[in-house]
């Protein structure tokens, strides 16, 4: 087999198209990993939006939730072998990289992002450097794994590193999508009371189902004044913002109460406002979360391997891998949480 089946945006606002390209070698210190499974996230319609600005090189293959088998391995690899299984982390940095080496690689400026600065997993092979690699403790559907290392690693992340969520603390949950209803489940496995805010019938329904103490119909009503109704007046020591919606950012820190840290992880294009007042006042830290890190999905598969995480709900909907705009239509109209391309 020297070609494989890729899905690739030609352009910004453009659809995806079916394209062929050579199956990539891995050089020295690299892996070839045949795709098992690709979730479809809204970082994906993100890209097709031009949301990551004009420098990216186009066409490129999207796709960067993924999960699957070691195929070929390059020089130097000694400790992964032909048939190991492996989620993928989408960022690489430089060797020398000073964010990476306080474990921060996610928000370096060097960053290079499998699916947005070079071809992602929309295709049925790819070529990783072996540090991207996330080996599982054990066996993990792969359509579970493409999920974990982002609809369950990015709210993760910012609840656990960058909120430092405790045991007994409130967190509100505004967005109940991929994202949220993760962040929901989390939310409890970590000890929190949790308020999911929704506006879709069903995913307060789903919010319910996983958990959630107290749910606020986003739609009826003041959403804010609902929170502040099931927190004695006073607002959340935690809340975690995962629409894209600049109004659901200012709604989040009006929902925090004192000395509260608001998290902001929805992708908004539109700027909000908010007086400085509304910050100092409450001393509020106000603090975005950037996607994860491999110790993230590493954390991610255990709680799923415990038996702590449900993802049932986002695995329902797989598609092959030529019904990726199939897949983007379902997820921006929010007929499903996550589709899962399987080339």
């Amino acid at each position: 087999m020297t070609t494989m089946r890729v899905m690739e945006l030609p352009a910004v606002g453009a659809p995806l198209r079916p394209a062929e390209r050579p199956v990539p070698e891995p050089g020295p210190g690299e892996v070839r990993l045949r795709v098992e499974a690709c979730g479809v996230c809204g970082s994906d319609h993100f890209l097709q939006e031009g949301g990551f600005g004009p420098a990216i090189r186009m066409p490129v293959v999207p796709g960067h939730e993924a999960a699957g088998r070691v195929d070929a391995i390059g020089d130097g690899v000694t400790d992964w072998a032909v048939g190991d299984q492996a989620a993928i982390y989408y960022i690489t940095t430089p060797p020398d990289d000073p964010w990476a080496a306080g474990g921060r690689p996610n928000v370096s400026p060097h960053v290079t992002r499998m699916g947005v600065d070079v071809d992602g997993a929309f295709a049925e092979y790819v070529v990783r450097p072996v540090e991207s690699l996330v080996r599982p403790s054990g066996p993990v559907p792969p359509e579970v794994l493409a999920v974990l290392t982002d609809a369950v690693a990015t709210p993760l992340h910012g609840l656990k590193r960058i909120a430092r969520l405790q045991a007994g603390e409130t967190l509100v949950v505004l967005g109940v999508g991929g994202l949220g209803s993760s962040a929901v489940q989390l939310g409890k496995a970590f000890g929190a009371r949790v308020i999911a805010v929704t506006r879709s019938a069903a995913k307060q329904a789903l919010a319910r189902q996983l958990g959630a103490d107290e749910v606020v119909a986003a739609a009826d009503g003041d959403p804010v004044a609902a929170v502040r109704a099931h927190t004695r007046g006073l607002g959340a020591e935690v809340v975690i913002q995962l629409a894209a919606d600049a109004r659901a950012d200012e709604q989040a820190i009006a929902m925090a109460g004192p000395a509260g840290r608001v998290v902001l992880i929805g992708a908004a294009l539109e700027p909000f406002s908010v007086r400085a007042a509304e910050i100092f006042w409450r001393e509020l830290a106000v603090l975005g979360s950037r996607g994860f890190v491999p110790d993230d999905i590493r954390d991610a598969i255990e709680l799923y391997r415990a038996g702590t995480l449900d993802v049932r709900h986002l695995v329902q909907r797989v598609r092959p891998l030529a019904e990726a705009n199939e897949a983007l239509d379902d997820l921006v109209a929010g007929r499903v949480l996550r589709s899962i391309l399987v080339p």
